[in-house]
């Protein structure tokens, strides 16, 4: 059968027709999104298979006006096989008979990971290999995966207006992060807002953000408080919160109105004299 193909490309070759040489894709580009993994998280490969042969001869590179400049180099792809680590697992069954990319053309295949709940920081090395080609030839590539447990974190920052706490939201990851949510709790307040939407964040931003404090119905604060705040965000599709961040807060201090008192010492002096005179006024009627 092989020899048969062999004759037949032969004779189209000579014949000037153009004629389809089986060849394996020798570009594979890979992605993964996100782009970095923390534990748990799950994550989809992208691998593009593309045939990067436009138009060869038998075994060389073709010259405009003769027979092998017609001659197109295809690729049958028949398997393809994503192999895990002990901390990756591959979720997506292998892929079978994915028919044939012809010159300049590819094809994209789609893997899902999850990273394990005690994946180290650092690159994992996913084996990949693909099959084509009527011999059978296999091609491996190397697909790295990272993986970084580091969440946003949360700083004090200054606080410029009485009765607010202030907060530096960072995001320390290489990769971008969504829907960051700033979530505070403490006894006897009531914050506002009560949850603090920043959204996404870029590698290496930084928000600042603040809230308001108040008592709850007529409490009045008196004592150091202790305020505790997380931050909930998506890496990929997967949710995470960060480690609770607990600050202490002094609650701005009255300052007596000194007016007031002065003015009612002042009413207090007036009146005891007024009330003599109002007594003798009587007795002597």
């Amino acid at each position: 059968m092989r020899l048969l193909l062999w004759m037949i490309s032969l004779l189209l070759i000579s014949s000037g027709a153009c004629a389809y040489i089986y060849h394996m894709p020798v570009n594979i580009r890979s992605s993964v999104d996100p782009a970095v993994l923390m534990p748990g998280d799950d994550a989809i490969i992208a691998i593009e298979l593309e045939n990067g042969a436009a138009a060869y001869g038998a075994g060389g590179e073709s010259v405009a006006g003769t027979a092998a400049h017609s001659t197109l180099i295809s690729t049958p792809l028949n398997t393809t096989k994503l192999t895990g680590t002990d901390m990756i697992e591959v979720l997506t069954e292998d892929y079978h008979n994915l028919g044939m990319i012809g010159p300049t053309d590819s094809i994209t295949i789609y893997y899902k990971i999850r990273a394990s709940g005690n994946a180290t920081r650092g690159t994992h090395l996913l084996d990949f290999e693909v099959q084509g080609g009527y011999d059978g030839i296999a091609i491996h590539r190397t697909i790295p995966v990272k993986v970084d447990p580091a969440a946003v974190t949360l700083t004090r920052a200054e606080d410029t207006t009485m009765g607010t706490v202030n907060l530096n939201v960072a995001n320390p990851r290489e990769n971008k992060v969504n829907a960051v949510t700033i979530i505070p709790s403490a006894r006897g307040v009531r914050f506002s807002p009560e949850e603090y939407y920043i959204g996404t964040m870029d590698p290496d931003e930084v928000f600042t953000i603040s809230f308001k404090v108040n008592p709850v119905g007529q409490m009045e604060l008196n004592a150091p408080l202790n305020l505790s705040f997380v931050a909930r965000f998506k890496n990929g599709e997967t949710w995470h919160e960060s480690e609770a961040y607990e600050t202490l807060y002094s609650p701005p201090r009255v300052e007596p109105r000194r007016n007031n008192l002065v003015f009612a010492g002042v009413a207090v002096l007036l009146l005891i004299p007024a009330a003599y005179l109002y007594r003798r006024k009587r007795l002597k009627v």
